[in-house]
């Protein structure tokens, strides 16, 4: 019998490590996007891209769904932004998973962010549309629910914090961090997508995937800085929120080590990378 998955996001950052490696595991693949498409990958042959159709999906038939699929904006500018939070990140993942469930969907391991540990009082929308998900999701179906913290690595294009550290560096420009401490977890999108696909295997409950590369805002920016020679300097102008002081109660940690590289020479690794594309 073939062994098939169903996923989502495989065409974004995370999604694209996961589908090098997921290809190999499984011999059926098929993502699901928003537009009502998908796309079937199997490991020898080019992906097919296909309407949605439920029928044809009978011949496909699999009891898990890994769902990567998200829309980032944590300061959404207006009702058009808050909309599309609400559809992306609730409304399109519910509509899916409830068709998938007439042709035997069970099991739902799907990514949170770290933020959603968080008390409601600090969640905005981008999180709180997560969470509604998860909260409908764990009614109909078995889910394991697999929190990420901050993610970095090979074609990041997401203008994440540490990307923009480097930028700067690399420019010659001002560091700027907040003021007050801020507490912040990195994991090598490669380690983030091995562990994802072991999630598969684990019972419904909630898990983490946080590497040991556990630093601050400020050291961050000084280890950048380190790397080569720059100018830059670091300026302490902006306010923030130590989130991680606000966690609760942490969930299981599923990370898996699997690079040689540590911390450091992963940084040198995404500095170079940046410097060498022009990606500024």
């Amino acid at each position: 019998m073939s062994k098939i998955i169903y996923t989502t996001g495989l065409t974004g950052f995370i999604g694209q490590c996961v589908l090098k490696k997921i290809v190999n595991e499984y011999d059926v693949t098929i993502n699901f996007g928003r537009d009502k498409k998908l796309t079937v990958y199997q490991s020898s042959h080019v992906p097919i891209y296909k309407d949605f159709n439920l029928n044809e999906l009978e011949a496909y038939p699999s009891e898990s769904l890994l769902h990567i699929a998200g829309h980032y904006n944590p300061k959404p500018n207006g009702l058009l932004e808050e909309s599309l939070l609400e559809e992306s990140n609730y409304n399109f993942p519910l509509s899916l998973c409830s068709l998938l469930k007439k042709i035997g969907l069970k099991k739902i391991i799907s990514t949170s962010s770290y933020l959603q540990l968080l008390d409601l009082e600090y969640q905005n929308l981008y999180s709180e549309t997560k969470s509604k998900f998860i909260s409908w999701a764990k009614s109909e179906f078995e889910v394991t629910e697999v929190f990420l913290f901050d993610t970095f690595g090979t074609n990041d294009r997401r203008k994440k914090v540490l990307d923009v550290f480097i930028r700067s560096a690399i420019l010659n420009q001002d560091i700027n961090i907040p003021s007050s401490r801020i507490d912040i977890n990195l994991t090598h999108v490669e380690e983030i997508a091995r562990s994802l696909i072991d999630s598969s295997k684990l019972l419904p409950g909630e898990y983490m995937i946080m590497s040991n590369n556990q630093t601050t805002l400020k050291a961050l920016a000084m280890d950048i800085i380190s790397l080569n020679k720059t100018t830059a300097k670091i300026k302490t102008k902006l306010e923030g929120n130590n989130f991680f002081k606000n966690i609760n109660s942490f969930p299981q940690n599923i990370y898996l080590k699997t690079l040689e590289l540590d911390f450091h020479e992963q940084l040198q690794e995404r500095y170079n990378e940046i410097k060498q594309t022009n990606c500024l």
